[in-house]
């Protein structure tokens, strides 16, 4: 697979919400995990737990639990990012109480643009009930669920991105 560079993969990942049918290899996992295991945490810590939703059951209830987006049922692969608290300790105090959704949240931001890199696509899924979710996945009582991707080969087309732009983006603090 030829690699694409940083530019182009920020510059092409979009919302894909249709996937074809084609399995998402075990190598392909194996390197997800690999770079969320490098991302930057704070402090360090590592604060955020990733679960593989497998099976259709599950897929299926976590549709209900985010408002019926159906797409999330035919993707082959979920992954689920969490919040582990627990991992933060309490170095800095109660700003410490942050750090497991802002580690979770990078972990899965660098996932999505690992799987574009990887020729795959994912959407971010943030809308769901929270308590559903964490009952579905039998989380722990100290984590809570951040965003769930669905992973898959794209079965559409992208539509063109339309963004602020970097003008409107930038404010300047005197």
């Amino acid at each position: 697979m030829k690699e694409k560079s940083f530019f182009e993969v920020v510059r092409g990942r979009r919302s894909i919400r249709a996937f074809k049918d084609t399995p998402v290899g075990k190598s392909v996992l194996e390197r997800i995990m690999q770079v969320c295991d490098m991302t930057p945490s704070s402090g360090g810590f590592q604060s955020f737990e990733v679960y593989q939703i497998s099976s259709k059951n599950m897929k299926e209830q976590l549709v209900g639990a985010a408002m019926d987006q159906e797409f999330i049922s035919q993707a082959p692969l979920v992954l689920l990012f969490c919040a582990n608290p627990v991992r933060s300790g309490y170095k800095y105090g109660e700003r410490s109480k942050l750090f497991s959704v802002q580690d979770a949240t990078i972990a899965a931001a660098y996932t999505q643009l690992t799987v574009q890199a990887m020729g795959l696509a994912t959407v971010w899924v943030g809308a769901f009930n929270e308590q559903k979710v964490s009952e579905i996945a039998r989380l722990p009582a100290d984590q809570r669920p951040v965003a769930i991707l669905p992973i898959g080969y794209p079965a559409e087309k992208p539509k063109d991105k339309t963004t602020r732009g970097p003008q409107d983006l930038l404010h300047v603090a005197e």
